[in-house]
């Protein structure tokens, strides 16, 4: 007699198939790369005016008698500060948009970092210039622009938390 040996096929309901990938992986990848060369050249650019405006006497002068005509006293020193964290956040972000295009977790994982500092960034920054303006037109300019820059400023974080939270992107990027 033959003996057959009885191999059980296998269930196609059963079958894991590979799903593809979310788009907003690809989507915000590419943002976070666009977003962050812009920011590094625009930024890198801005902090380069701003020393080379310091360093310039004539010019240091004329931008300083300006600067606390409307500013208090400091306010230069944060806008470096400020200047020089946004450049480091970009190259930050520069580099979670490599991690997502690669379709990495830790790209995920650090654009959600990425966009928690962002948010922070934006809001520091706007009580920052609130809090130096001196009275006046200046300080009601300063308060509605930092409103103005903190909301539209804080929409991509936002987009980045809503987006690469989802249970879709989390389990495609499991590793």
């Amino acid at each position: 007699m033959d003996q057959q040996t009885n191999t059980p096929s296998p269930n196609p309901y059963s079958v894991v198939h590979d799903a593809p990938k979310p788009g907003s992986i690809k989507v915000f990848g590419i943002l976070n790369v666009v977003f962050g060369a812009i920011g590094l050249i625009c930024g890198g650019f801005g902090f380069l005016t701003l020393v080379v405006m310091q360093s310039s006497s004539e010019m240091g002068d004329a931008i300083q008698s300006a600067m606390s005509a409307q500013y208090s006293e400091g306010y230069m020193t944060f806008i470096m500060f400020a200047a020089v964290i946004g450049l480091l956040l970009n190259i930050f972000l520069l580099t979670c948009g490599i991690g997502l295009l690669k379709e990495r977790n830790w790209g995920r994982t650090w654009s959600l970092g990425y966009a928690v500092l962002g948010i922070i960034h934006a809001v520091v920054g706007a009580i920052g210039a609130v809090i130096f303006a001196q009275a006046g037109p200046a300080a009601m300019g300063a308060g509605f622009g930092a409103i103005i820059g903190t909301a539209i400023g804080v929409i991509y974080p936002i987009c980045i938390l809503i987006f690469l939270t989802r249970p879709n992107v989390v389990e495609a990027l499991k590793e």
